[in-house]
């Protein structure tokens, strides 16, 4: 009896301390991308400056995506009885219709503030291109890896009913999406739907390669929409 406490205790300490670890990845994310914000934030700034913070930027992404590829690997694989679908190609062209269908709804609840789009327009003319590799290529390999592989794989190994399934792609969506808006605001309409679709592209595939294409599809075609909106 005293073994089998001793043994919950150790899980849930060892549980905490992974919920932990996974903060600081993120952490460390946000850290790695104020090179990106400094031309922005600084209004005069020159064209090397920008290009440095650029390449500082890419220099420390790339190290984390480095670290969280050999993070991943090192950990045991999820166990989900979740059957894989049949037609996978089928399967993440669903998924993506799906994805867009709540975009959509999001967009009609959530409206853009004339602020954050001052901001986003500032950012994205500064450094045009830096912005478009990121969101569209590094962005979605560091949030899959934390938020889709290693969340799953530290704290979720076993998705084996459909309880803890629920609680699995619930409890990675809304820390996903909390951690774009940092609040419970109303924005945070707009990243559940994306959340819950790669949340459970993942699970059901078992394959962090196909909720990673998912989001670059997704990124690309946001990007594609910035740059429409830029250009009136």
């Amino acid at each position: 009896m005293q073994n089998s406490k001793q043994n919950q205790t150790n899980r849930v300490v060892s549980w905490l301390l992974n919920a932990a670890k996974l903060i600081g990845l993120f952490v460390l994310y946000q850290l790695a991308m104020i090179p990106t914000m400094l031309p922005s934030i600084m209004h005069k700034t020159s064209g090397i400056g920008a290009i440095l913070s650029a390449l500082a930027s890419l220099v420390l992404l790339g190290l984390l995506i480095w670290w969280l590829i050999w993070l991943y690997r090192r950990q045991t694989p999820m166990v989900s009885r979740l059957p894989r679908p049949t037609r996978p190609i089928w399967g993440l062209v669903g998924m993506f219709a799906l994805l867009e269908f709540g975009n959509v709804l999001s967009g009609l609840v959530v409206q853009q503030t004339p602020e954050n789009q001052v901001i986003l327009d500032k950012v994205f003319a500064t450094n045009p291109v830096l912005n478009v590799i990121l969101m569209a290529l590094l962005a979605p390999i560091i949030e899959e890896l934390i938020f889709r592989g290693l969340m799953y794989r530290w704290l979720f190994p076993r998705l084996t009913s459909w309880g803890r399934l629920v609680i699995a792609v619930a409890f990675s969506s809304i820390l996903f999406a909390l951690a774009h808006t940092t609040t419970f605001s109303p924005a945070i309409i707009a990243y559940l739907p994306i959340a819950i679709v790669l949340n459970l592209t993942y699970v059901w595939f078992n394959d962090i390669r196909y909720s990673l294409a998912l989001h670059i599809i997704n990124n690309s075609v946001a990007v594609i929409g910035m740059f429409a909106l830029l250009s009136h």
